[in-house]
């Protein structure tokens, strides 16, 4: 009597694939590629950080030009 047995599906994940090709890699890539993603994050922040003070200053100007501001801007640190 033959008996047939199903198909193991061993599905890895992606990241996990990932995990297992960078600890495979040398040192030196290990750390090329930290350094890397390190940049890549400080990046965004840094651009989310610039979109943030456009967006705030487009509505400072947006509100000066429409005349709803009427305060002296120079006093709004003052002591």
């Amino acid at each position: 009597m033959i008996t047939t047995i199903p198909p193991q599906t061993n599905e890895m994940s992606t990241v996990d694939a990932l995990w297992v090709l960078i600890q495979s890699q040398t040192k030196a890539v290990q750390k090329a590629l930290i350094q890397r993603i390190l940049a890549s994050q400080t990046s965004e922040k840094t651009k989310a950080q610039q979109k943030m003070v456009k967006e705030s200053l487009t509505r400072a100007f947006d509100e000066l030009h429409s005349g709803k501001v009427h305060h002296d801007a120079r006093k709004l640190f003052a002591k």
